[in-house]
């Protein structure tokens, strides 16, 4: 019979990193999310793409929240502050796709 050891690994806290709202950055693995938390603990979400459009609005209850919740977004390989006019020429540009879809008569001009 053969034994083999497993090592049973736990979470340590290796630094910290200071965050003023609102907080702006780039997420994701495969494909990049354009990210803001706002000062009133909200998490938009913007991806847009050629395939989709999506913007995703969440709500968090406390500073301890959002804190868990932006250091998850950290281990992403895509994660990187912005600025925020990054975020909002992504924010118009997913906007208007949805606008537009929902309002196709506006698109025509007479």
């Amino acid at each position: 019979m053969t034994t083999i050891q497993i090592n049973h690994m736990a979470p340590i806290v290796v630094g910290t990193t200071e965050i003023k709202l609102p907080f702006f950055f780039t997420s994701g693995n495969y494909s990049k999310s354009y990210c803001c938390m706002t000062e009133d603990f909200r998490l938009i979400d913007v991806h847009h793409n050629s395939m989709y459009t999506n913007i995703d609005v969440k709500r968090y209850d406390d500073a301890e929240d959002i804190a868990n919740r932006l250091e998850i977004e950290m281990r992403e390989k895509l994660y990187e502050p912005i600025e925020e006019a990054v975020f909002m020429h992504h924010f118009s540009i997913a906007h208007r796709e949805v606008f537009y879809s929902v309002n196709p008569n506006a698109l025509k001009t007479e």
